[in-house]
């Protein structure tokens, strides 16, 4: 479903952002970006309702980022839900035109396909975007309507491999789904079982393995922005612009969703599957602000520290 600009979106904040991305695209094409020839691509990866558009706001704010959004020139060849990735030979050429030190794409739908991505960009980066599996499927629901978690779970059982949601998933995967979809589950389950299945690929792919690949908390960016940025800045490589990039960040969704009630078994899988994530991202975080020298300035900036 392309994103859509509802009314009640419309407020001082986005008519600032919006403002500020006219002056900022009017700058680019007059060539006021730092280009030295190196670009960064950074891939948004992951899965819908895990925060994306927080890191679009983010990114967007750096005068020498082009991002797109998930609709976008990118995806001009999708007719249905406006999404997929036009072939990439397209997306590469579009890409290469910017003569930017940074491009940011988050093809969320095609998360399946990361080692393809990463091929056809080789020195690309990919932030792997997750979020609380409960806050997620209330996202999910909210945003796309109360039966739109089970819709997400049905190419599964098809194991249909074209439609992106079951696209390259695991037998694994598809026999865990099929037996828990044998019980009697709620709206907020199956919107769970997606979170899992998506997070799932994470591991498929080994992507736990890949030195290009950083896992990307939601609740990390909201709770602890300034920080986080510096951290994914020395990630990708290029100089932090400054915390003014952070401005629009706020926490106010952080744990929403986790009045949800969610049968025991389907919460028992995701709390494992988020347990398996946090943990990763602990010892990454802990690894990358040691070797770029970041914990001891940051925290006495007076960051608020992680959740």
């Amino acid at each position: 479903m392309p994103y859509q600009l509802k009314s009640s979106d419309i407020n001082l904040q986005t008519l600032s952002f919006g403002a500020f991305r006219l002056y900022k695209n009017a700058a680019q094409k007059l060539g006021a970006a730092k280009y030295d020839g190196r670009k960064t691509v950074v891939l948004i990866l992951g899965i819908q309702r895990a925060g994306t558009s927080m890191m679009y706001w983010v990114f967007e704010r750096d005068m020498g980022v082009r991002v797109y959004r998930e609709s976008s020139e990118l995806s001009s060849l999708d007719t249905v839900e406006h999404v997929r990735l036009n072939p990439l030979s397209s997306v590469v050429a579009e890409i290469d035109s910017h003569r930017l030190p940074m491009v940011v794409f988050k093809p969320l739908v095609e998360s399946q396909r990361a080692h393809e991505l990463m091929a056809a960009f080789p020195d690309s980066k990919v932030l792997w975007a997750y979020r609380h599996y409960q806050d997620v499927a209330a996202s999910n629901l909210k945003a796309f309507g109360a039966d739109n978690g089970n819709r997400d779970l049905q190419p599964f059982l098809a194991n249909d491999p074209n439609n992106w949601r079951s696209q390259n998933s695991s037998e694994e995967t598809r026999e865990t789904l099929r037996r828990f979809l044998e019980m009697d589950l709620n709206p907020f389950d199956t919107a769970a079982l997606f979170w899992w299945a998506r997070m799932q690929l994470y591991f498929e792919q080994h992507l736990d393995q890949n030195p290009r690949v950083m896992l990307s908390r939601y609740e990390d960016l909201v709770l602890d922005p300034a920080r986080t940025m510096r951290r994914t800045y020395a990630f990708l490589g290029r100089p932090y612009p400054g915390d003014h990039i952070v401005k629009d960040v706020n926490a106010q969704s952080v744990g929403k969703g986790r009045v949800s009630k969610l049968s025991p078994a389907v919460d028992e899988l995701c709390a494992a599957m988020l347990a398996r994530l946090d943990n990763l991202n602990e010892r990454a975080i802990q690894k990358l602000e040691a070797a770029h020298g970041l914990a001891t300035p940051i925290l006495a900036s007076g960051g608020n520290g992680r959740s």
